[in-house]
């Protein structure tokens, strides 16, 4: 009887990577202020909240969501998105054809949602970098509050919309981790021809290395590139907290000089630096970049560029490429 009563239990299921933690227990705090009880709430990376000691822990997540009670809540993120346990519990909501809610934490997008997550669901973005998200943060707060109090009959709360800006202040202040840039997503290219025979990018997988090589002689290009696409993320809060693009790389001794060029959500922004013909590091702040902090909601590629006017032929390795 009580396992049946059990299955037919209202309770959240937090679905979340493990890395992303300290925006979690900050959310839990909130679900707990509105009144939610803790044996309503299933969070396996909190302790007082998680899989119960000297269980299986899939098991015990398998039947969670087998129960007919249960209302996942996705916090969504790259760390997510590279997590196989939060894809495995993702594709298990699928199958039931359960439904949820799901938030994008800060620095993450709804244009990089893919899997079992249906973009068009509605979401709540906890990313507000103007008066305008910030007012829609709070709305969509709001209603996700009145949805909980309806589903677990909560008793209203006189001091919610004080709980409520105490969360996003705190969330506000978390600055994304940054990974290291995966440079295997590349392409070379002679900027305004249908062919890019002048520029040859590869990328060694042992040594983590892209490699252009880039020959003039073969194109009527002013200007060749190595590209590497990041995919879109949304770097405000880390240009706010004076994030470092930085890299390693080295040139043949016939090419001087190089730009780094980031492709931003309205502008391409570049800086131009020395080589050396030994491996360097080089370390350029995102602020440095000739562009406001509001462009930088959208980098989509970073690109290194060969001008005809400083080499005809040459070859240059990159390595290291991060953001942090």
């Amino acid at each position: 009887m009580s396992q049946a009563r059990n299955k037919n239990k209202k309770m959240l299921f937090i679905s979340h990577a493990e890395k992303d933690i300290s925006i979690v227990e900050k959310f839990v705090d909130l679900l707990l202020d509105m009144g939610i009880s803790e044996k309503s709430i299933l969070c396996s990376s909190i302790s007082e909240l998680g899989v119960p000691l000297k269980v299986e822990i899939y098991d015990y997540l398998r039947n969670t969501l087998d129960s007919k009670g249960v209302i996942p809540i996705f916090m969504l993120s790259d760390n997510y998105y590279k997590s196989p346990a939060c894809l495995n519990e993702m594709g298990a909501v699928w199958i039931k054809q359960t439904d949820y809610f799901f938030f994008l934490l800060p620095g993450f997008t709804f244009s990089q949602i893919k899997g079992a997550i249906n973009p068009r669901k509605r979401g709540i973005s906890l990313d507000c970098q103007s008066e305008h998200t910030l007012k829609n943060l709070k709305a969509d707060l709001n209603h996700f509050h009145t949805e909980l109090e309806d589903i677990f009959s909560l008793k209203p709360l006189q001091l919610w919309e004080r709980r409520r800006d105490e969360f996003i202040s705190a969330i506000q202040s978390h600055v994304p981790v940054t990974n290291p840039i995966n440079m295997r997503n590349h392409e070379g290219f002679c900027i305004g021809q249908y062919t890019h025979e002048g520029s040859k990018v590869t990328f060694d997988t042992h040594t983590s290395t892209l490699c252009a090589y880039i020959d003039f002689h073969l194109t009527e290009a002013e200007i060749c590139s190595a590209v590497i696409y990041t995919g879109e993320r949304n770097l405000t809060r880390q240009w706010q907290a004076g994030a470092i693009l930085s890299f390693d790389l080295k040139a043949s001794a016939s090419i001087k000089t190089l730009e780094v060029e980031c492709r931003l959500r309205n502008r391409d922004s570049r800086i131009s630096f020395p080589t050396s013909e030994l491996w360097t590091h080089y370390q350029f702040r995102l602020s440095e970049f000739p562009a406001d902090v509001s462009e930088w909601v959208a980098l989509k590629e970073i690109k290194f560029l060969v001008r005809r006017k400083s080499s005809l032929i040459g070859h240059f390795e990159v390595k290291n490429l991060t953001i942090e």
